[in-house]
C-alpha cells in the first residue's frame, strides 16, 4: 500500500459512522457493519499502476447489493466524497423506520425460505419490513435489535429462552399450518396485528374495512352464491346467482335434511333455468358447521367431513369457496353498516338449546382452529343450567334429570326460559371477541331491552354491545358469502 493508500485508510478508520462498528481488519480491508447492513472497504494494489478501492454494502438479510464500485485512488478528496456517499446509504439505514424481523428454526434452512416469502409480500405491499432468518442457537449468541422474533413450529417450545435473549421484541411462534403453506401473507397480517401496525388495512384487499369501503366498485363477477340453513323441521337450500350485486336468478329447495348430492343437484339442474357453467367465475357455498379449508370438521348434519370446495370443483369444473353461514352472516352484517369495526351475528333456530355466532373483528373474519370459531354446538348445553338462573324458575322439576329433560322438550320453545340461557351465551362472547355490537337472530328473544337487562345482571351496562335484532338472516348470509366470494377473488387477481 502507497503512501495515499495508508492515508485514505487511516482517514476512513477514524472516522465515525452513525450506528455503525468500524473495524480494520488488516491493512487492506475494513469492514463498516450496521445492524442490518455490511459495509466494506478494500485495497487492491498493481505494480506500477494507481490502488484501486472497492467501496460496497450489502443488506444482511436479503443479501442485496445496495452500494458497489471500484476507483483508482488518485485524488484523496474525491476518494472521501466517495466513501462518504457509501457511509451516508449506510447511516440513513440507522435512521429509517424499517421494522426488523428475525425467523428462527433449527438450521435456519426453512426459515431461510419462508423468509424470502416474507420479503416478497412486504415488498408487493410497499411495507417497510425486513426478515433474516437464522439458526436459533446462532440467533441467541449474536442477539441483535429486533421488533418481533417468529418461531417455526419445530422450535416454538422455546419461546420463552428466546424471550429472555431478546426482551425488547415480541416472540411468537408461527402456526404450523401456516409455516407448511408457505403462507407469507397470513403471516405478515398476524405479525403486524401483535405489532400494532395497522398499514396493511390501507392496501389489503382482504381486510373487510377496505372491502366495505369499495363494495360497490368489486369487479364485474358471475357468482353463484347457495345457502343451507337448519330449519326446526328441516333444512332449506336456498341459491342466487349475481353479477356483482345484480340478481340474475334465484330458487329455494326444502328438505328434511341435505347431503352433499343436494347442493350437487342445485348445481346441475341450473340448465333448466338457461343458466351455462361457464358463464360462472366462482361459486360460494354457506352451510352449518365448522369449516376448514373447504371441509367439514365439525357438525351433527349429513356434510360432516366431506372436503366440498374439491368435490364440487372436481365434478362441475368451477371455483368453489366454503364457509360456515353465521360466519357469512356475520361478514353480511358487518359489510351493511359503517358504524361499527367488530360485530358479532348469533344465530339461533326455535327449538334449539344452542346457536352459532359468526364474529368479524377489527375488519377480520375469526376462524380459528379449523374453523371452530363460533361454532357453540362443541358445548353440552346443560353447563349453562346454573342455579343462579333458574333456582327460582318455577318448572315444575324436582330433579336434575326433569329439569334436562323440561328443557330439552319444552324450554327451548318459550323466550322466557331461553332468555338467560342467550344471555349466558353472549357474556362469553362478550369476554373474549368484546364487539362494538351483536346482532341477534333468534325469533324467540325479539326484545333487546329484555336482553340488556338480562346481560346487566353481569356485566356493567357500559361493556354490553348495542344489541340488534334482525328478521332478514338469509339476506346476511346472501350478501356475507358473496362479499367473501368478492375478496378472495379481489385478493387472487391482484
Amino acid at each position: 500500500m502507497n503512501a495515499l493508500g495508508r492515508e485514505f485508510r487511516d482517514w476512513i478508520a477514524a472516522r465515525e459512522v452513525t450506528g455503525c462498528t468500524t473495524t480494520v481488519q488488516d491493512d487492506d480491508h475494513i469492514v463498516i457493519k450496521h445492524e442490518c447492513m455490511t459495509g466494506q472497504v478494500n485495497f487492491y494494489a498493481f505494480d506500477d499502476m494507481p490502488e484501486v478501492v472497492e467501496l460496497a454494502v450489502t443488506e444482511d438479510a436479503s443479501g442485496e447489493s445496495r452500494f458497489f464500485l471500484h476507483f483508482e485512488l488518485e485524488d484523496l478528496d474525491r476518494a472521501k466524497q466517495l466513501f462518504d456517499e457509501m457511509a451516508s446509504l449506510v447511516e440513513a439505514a440507522c435512521e429509517s423506520d424499517t421494522t426488523r424481523v428475525l425467523l428462527c428454526c433449527t438450521v435456519g434452512m426453512t426459515t431461510t425460505m419462508f423468509a424470502g416469502k416474507l420479503t416478497e409480500v412486504a415488498k408487493t405491499l410497499s411495507l417497510d419490513y425486513t426478515f433474516e432468518a437464522k439458526a436459533l442457537e446462532d440467533a441467541k449468541r449474536e442477539g441483535g435489535s429486533y421488533a418481533a422474533v417468529m418461531l417455526a413450529p419445530q422450535v416454538g417450545f422455546r419461546r420463552r429462552e428466546v424471550a429472555e435473549a431478546f426482551p425488547q421484541a415480541i416472540v411468537l411462534e408461527i402456526p404450523a399450518r401456516v409455516f407448511a403453506r408457505y403462507d407469507g401473507a397470513g403471516a405478515l397480517r398476524m405479525l403486524m396485528g401483535l405489532l400494532g401496525d395497522d398499514s396493511l388495512a390501507a392496501s389489503d384487499p382482504t381486510d373487510l374495512r377496505v372491502l366495505r369501503g369499495s363494495l360497490k366498485d368489486a369487479p364485474s363477477k358471475t357468482v353463484l352464491v347457495i345457502s343451507v340453513i337448519r330449519k326446526p323441521y328441516g333444512c332449506t337450500i336456498s341459491w342466487r346467482l349475481f353479477d356483482r350485486f345484480k340478481l340474475l336468478a334465484s330458487d329455494e329447495v326444502c328438505k328434511s335434511t341435505v347431503e352433499l348430492a343436494d347442493i350437487e343437484d342445485v348445481i346441475a339442474t341450473l340448465h333448466v333455468r338457461d343458466i351455462d357453467l361457464r358463464d360462472i367465475d366462482a361459486v360460494g357455498v354457506a352451510v352449518p358447521g365448522a369449516v376448514d379449508f373447504g371441509t367439514v370438521t365439525f357438525s351433527g348434519f349429513g356434510l360432516m367431513g366431506i372436503n366440498i370446495e374439491k368435490a364440487l370443483s372436481e365434478k362441475f369444473g368451477l371455483r368453489v369457496f366454503v364457509d360456515n353461514n353465521a360466519n357469512a352472516g356475520a361478514v353480511g352484517c358487518y359489510v351493511s353498516q359503517g358504524e361499527y369495526d367488530s360485530v358479532t351475528l348469533h344465530t339461533q333456530q326455535v327449538g334449539t338449546m344452542i346457536g352459532g355466532q359468526g364474529t368479524v373483528c377489527n375488519g377480520h373474519l375469526l376462524r380459528g382452529r379449523r374453523g371452530m370459531a363460533g361454532e357453540l354446538s362443541g358445548l353440552n348445553w346443560q353447563v349453562f343450567l346454573n342455579a343462579e338462573h333458574f333456582a327460582d324458575a318455577d318448572l315444575g322439576a324436582s330433579s336434575h334429570e326433569e329439569l334436562l329433560s323440561f328443557y330439552e322438550e319444552q324450554a327451548s320453545w318459550s323466550g322466557e326460559a331461553m332468555l338467560p340461557m342467550l344471555a349466558t351465551m353472549l357474556q362469553a362472547n362478550i369476554a373474549v371477541a368484546a364487539p362494538d355490537a351483536i346482532y341477534i337472530n333468534y325469533d324467540l328473544v325479539d326484545d333487546m331491552d329484555a336482553l340488556r337487562r338480562e346481560l346487566s345482571k353481569s356485566l356493567p351496562d357500559d361493556l354490553i354491545p348495542d344489541l340488534i335484532h334482525i328478521t332478514d338472516y338469509h339476506e346476511k348470509i346472501f350478501l356475507g358469502e358473496l362479499a367473501l366470494m368478492l375478496q378472495r377473488l379481489t385478493t387472487s387477481a391482484k
